[in-house]
């Protein structure tokens, strides 16, 4: 009896989080370049920013403007940081001072300064379908 009850309660749980998903569509514009891949991370966290995101996409760039759909979300706070690999090295390149050279942008188009910005200017309430704009810098 008693399994049965940790059963359902673990059923209940799962079917809670599903009702409860919803659907983020990444919108990313400012596209220079119609090639290469972009990189998406998407982060629940401070802990976790720019370190362990709960998930990633690699697009292919075909458009100057891209629409990435992320279906079955779970409300929460998120913040997604992206990057436009134009040389296939499946990496952000940078330069003198590890300024960026390829294209690369973040929720709430957020900037950083000497460095990525803090998650608390990425981060985002998700509780209902959504289009997050980001313009690539």
């Amino acid at each position: 009896m008693k399994a049965m009850i940790v059963f359902l309660v673990c059923l209940f749980q799962d079917t809670v989080t599903l009702l409860f998903a919803q659907n983020l569509t990444i919108e990313v514009r400012d596209i220079e370049k119609a090639e290469g891949h972009l990189y998406v991370a998407i982060y629940n966290s401070e802990e976790a920013f720019m370190k362990k995101p709960i998930a990633t996409f690699r697009v292919d760039v075909k458009d100057k403007i891209l629409s990435i759909p992320c279906r079955g979300l779970p409300v929460g706070t998120y913040a997604v940081s992206l990057f436009q690999d134009e040389n296939g090295n499946g990496s952000l390149d940078t330069g003198a001072y590890g300024i960026p050279t390829e294209k690369y942008g973040f929720s709430n188009d957020a900037e950083g300064v000497m460095g990525p910005p803090s998650y608390d200017k990425c981060s985002f309430i998700f509780s209902a379908d959504t289009t997050l704009v980001i313009h690539l810098r």
